[in-house]
């Protein structure tokens, strides 16, 4: 039986955006941020579009870069419900539950360390080393793909780099992937006009829609082990002071959980505490 998916979550980032290659374009410089945004809002229109087409009655876009407030409520599309603004519970995937059909990734990038991916790290590029879920290496796709799956909600599309369509598929192997651009560096690469972008995004979203009934929801086997490794001592120094860690070296900590939602809440407030360095 085919499912129809009428309600659809969307997750956007901004360092997979089409067009995006420094991080003057996502907030570190006041003109190349304002131009990013609006590059993010193009991109995240367009899977809107493609979810439209493919019958969507309801559309939830979260906010998952930086601040979470950087899409223009007045730049989306009016069929969209934006959830914007920090600190958010669920962070990235603020507003997913099991009334959605799928899940959306807009505008995502690889995991730090990755060769050939623009602007790739983890959550937080100055604190976070590598996170590892029950012994794998997680980016914030498979992350976050992780809390749509403790929902039952499929993965069913991303858009980004090469390397983040790659490094999706590793955990989702039938998520359809819009790739915009290919790095020849780290802050460099070759990208599609912005208007081919948004075509190859909202006709792939379609497709992904189309099928999603064909995507098993990504599931962490619980309970889960949850190991941080930051990029400085100290990091790990704060985060210890958490009575659900263990220390393993000078820069790992490692935490147990009974499910997947508090081993995400237990991560993220690690990173944040070790932030405060």
């Amino acid at each position: 039986m085919t499912v129809k998916p009428e309600h659809v979550f969307i997750s956007v980032d901004m360092e997979g955006i089409s067009g995006i290659v420094d991080p003057s374009q996502t907030g570190g410089d006041p003109k190349e941020y304002d131009y990013g945004r609006r590059l993010m809002a193009g991109d995240v229109n367009a899977a809107i579009d493609g979810a439209l087409s493919a019958g969507a009655k309801e559309i939830v876009v979260s906010d998952a870069h930086g601040g979470m407030r950087n899409i223009q409520p007045e730049d989306l599309n009016e069929a969209a419900i934006l959830v914007r603004g920090t600190p958010k519970p669920g962070t990235m995937m603020e507003g997913i539950s099991g009334d959605f059909d799928a899940a959306l990734y807009i505008g995502y990038h690889s995991m730090k360390g990755t060769e050939n991916g623009i602007l790739a790290h983890t959550i937080s590029g100055a604190v976070v080393d590598a996170v590892y879920i029950n012994g794998r290496e997680t980016g914030e796709f498979g992350l976050n793909a992780a809390i749509a799956g403790w929902h039952g909600v499929p993965s069913v599309f991303v858009s980004g780099d090469a390397a983040v369509a790659e490094e999706a598929r590793s955990f989702v192997p039938e998520v359809k992937a819009a790739v915009v651009k290919w790095a020849v560096g780290r802050h460099a690469a070759r990208c599609l006009h912005p208007k081919r972008a948004r075509e190859l995004i909202k006709k792939t979203v379609g497709e992904a829609l189309a099928n999603v009934d064909s995507v098993e929801a990504y599931w962490v086997k619980e309970p889960v082990e949850v190991r941080l490794r930051f990029n400085r001592e100290q990091m790990a120094d704060l985060a210890s002071f958490l009575p659900y860690l263990e220390r393993l070296d000078g820069k790992t900590v490692r935490g147990v959980f009974d499910d997947y939602p508090t081993a995400f809440k237990g991560l993220r407030a690690a990173i944040y505490i070790a932030g405060t360095t």
